[in-house]
């Protein structure tokens, strides 16, 4: 064997050597000071946040702050009181102890699967658009009727009728007034008695 075959496995002995001796030494460290200190403090506690109403980005920012590690499922979660994209449902549950690390899933609101059609009877006909679209609902036409009771351009009713429950984002129609009708404006007869003429379509 030539000397520089030597040289090598003596090397090579060395480190191995080294090596072994290392590990030694994790192991000492780790048996009498690393997991004694485990066992007798714990690993790091803390109290799950309120997260539900954030945004994500508010939540996530949140949990990571206090060392949980937030994680989003792909499920959407209906939330009549959450407005969609908000954190809708979190667990564990807010005020839980967890280990520091902990997963904390969140569920994202899908908002409310059906909402109630709202009264806008009286209301001018932009005040009303907008109100039905801040429900959620796309005004699709604008029908006008004669009317003896409402002004021209305010809403009688809308169709479907208010109270109505709708899937959000469905269309709907206003109906509005047109003003009275000519023909229901009191006549008087030959003896001055006024005679009304009352339109057949009126509200």
């Amino acid at each position: 064997m030539n000397q520089s075959l030597q040289r090598i496995l003596i090397h090579l002995a060395l480190a191995a050597a080294t090596i072994a001796s290392l590990g030694a030494i994790g192991w000492v460290v780790t048996d009498s000071w690393i997991m004694p200190h485990v066992a007798r403090e714990g690993w790091p506690v803390v109290e799950v946040p309120e997260v539900s109403g954030l945004t994500l980005e508010q939540a996530t920012r949140k949990l990571v702050d206090l060392g949980l590690d937030p994680t989003v499922d792909p499920e959407r979660r209906r939330a009549d009181r959450i407005g969609p994209d908000l954190v809708a449902v979190q667990r564990p549950a807010p005020g839980d102890s967890v280990k520091k690390g902990h997963i904390v899933r969140l569920w994202l609101s899908a908002g409310a699967t059906t909402v109630p059609v709202p009264d806008v009877e009286g209301q001018d006909s932009s005040e009303a658009v907008t109100h039905m679209q801040e429900a959620g609902f796309q005004v699709s036409s604008l029908d006008y009727v004669t009317s003896n009771r409402v002004p021209t351009g305010h809403v009688l009713h809308s169709d479907p009728m208010a109270g109505t429950l709708l899937t959000r984002g469905s269309s709907l129609e206003l109906v509005l007034s047109s003003g009275a009708d000519p023909d229901s404006i009191p006549d008087t007869d030959t003896s001055g008695a006024a005679t009304p003429k009352v339109a057949p379509r009126t509200f």
